[in-house]
């Protein structure tokens, strides 16, 4: 539901079972390097609630058809009546190892196990703490599977999210020592948790990650935004809040993206097949206009005020409008005494009558008790 005023909000990444609740910090910093943290835990909210061009969006990339749905959990989730969770729908889950080495998950062996007694496919995440021993954090992963990949279980996940106080190229760097080490151990290519804020910032988006398939964690009602080097996501973690039947309290909700038939096959270690580029029109979604444009369209962001054209389904920094095929840019304000975004309703000083910015020119009417203009909903209203 929008509202005439743009509210700005964040949402708290936890995870929250019938046992107490896992640390977080509240201000998105990472959590403490001893704690007990969970898929999520670390990330802040602008990782789970990205939108917008510029710096907010690199590219949103929907599922190519169908999803399959999921859930990951902990030992905060308690005793799990998995038979339940299995008719309440949930075709995957994935489990969690540890926190680094020094906190294994008391559940993981008895929810390792109830998963897969029910008939639901079953992967391993490891909450990873670079600033700890790589090579211990990544053998209890490779013993937790007891030595060895067991097709028709998920590859293992490295959940990259903190980054122990290191630079990003340190923290790339343990990445991949741990990627190695499981790859070369257990023969199959381990995924990669993360958000797409983190492996920019903490991470550098080191290209060699590629071939990983990527959990994104982003909880956003679009489809999510990928950080580089990826054009695709094989799961995605869409909120924390879910309910699920045969788990007390809210957990952790994914997609695949494909049919159940897919998470069987990547699930024996054959990979989906990329999905068909999307077409030179696909366009894409300005959180400006509110809207999705077309291919060639510019768009000065309310963001950072900076010029974006769509190009390839991507918004791409540009200079200024000129040679778009179309450009919606600020407005400028003689009431404010400044310019404005595209959507902002301003009650005017010369005629005491409403008007909104359209990204090309001040348009009436505007609806104030709903808050909507000739443009869509008011980004913001300022009367007189």
């Amino acid at each position: 539901m929008r509202t005439p005023v743009l509210l700005a909000f964040a949402l708290a990444a936890c995870t929250i079972g019938d046992e107490a609740s896992p640390p977080e910090d509240g201000d998105g910093d990472e959590v403490g390097d001893d704690g007990d943290a969970t898929a999520g835990s670390g990330l802040t909210a602008a990782d789970k609630n990205a939108t917008g061009e510029g710096d907010h969006i690199a590219a949103r990339v929907c599922p190519g058809g169908t999803t399959t749905f999921g859930i990951d959990i902990s030992k905060w989730q308690g005793t799990i009546n998995w038979t339940s969770v299995k008719n309440a729908g949930v075709v995957f889950a994935f489990v969690r190892v540890s926190d680094g080495v020094n906190t294994p998950d008391a559940k993981f062996a008895s929810n390792w196990s109830g998963a897969k007694n029910a008939g639901i496919i079953r992967g391993a995440y490891q909450f990873f703490r670079p600033a700890q021993s790589v090579t211990a954090q990544a053998d209890m992963m490779i013993n937790a599977l007891g030595g060895s990949y067991t097709p028709g279980d998920l590859p293992p996940v490295i959940d990259v999210e903190a980054d122990g106080g290191l630079a990003p190229a340190t923290v790339a760097s343990r990445v991949r020592q741990w990627v190695d080490r499981v790859q070369g151990a257990l023969g199959v290519t381990p995924i990669v948790y993360t958000g797409k804020y983190f492996w920019r910032d903490e991470v550098g988006s080191p290209a060699s990650f590629a071939p990983n398939p990527l959990w994104i964690a982003q909880y956003t009602s679009l489809c999510p935004d990928l950080p580089a080097p990826w054009s695709k996501w094989t799961f995605w973690q869409y909120s924390d809040k879910g309910t699920v039947a045969g788990i007390s309290g809210p957990v952790d909700v994914n997609k695949f993206n494909g049919t159940k038939a897919d998470l069987l096959a990547f699930a024996n270690g054959s990979m989906m097949p990329p999905p068909p580029p999307p077409p030179a029109t696909s366009g894409c979604h300005s959180a400006t206009l509110d809207r999705d444009v077309a291919e060639g369209v510019c768009v000065q962001a309310a963001s950072d005020a900076k010029w974006y054209t769509c190009t390839g389904g991507m918004w791409v920094a540009r200079s200024s409008s000129a040679g778009c095929a179309s450009a919606f840019g600020f407005c400028s304000s003689a009431t404010l005494g400044k310019n404005v975004a595209p959507r902002t309703c301003v009650q005017a000083a010369s005629d005491q009558i409403w008007y909104q910015c359209d990204g090309k020119d001040w348009a009436k009417p505007v609806n104030t008790s709903t808050g909507m203009g000739p443009a869509g909903a008011c980004s913001s209203l300022h009367a007189l």
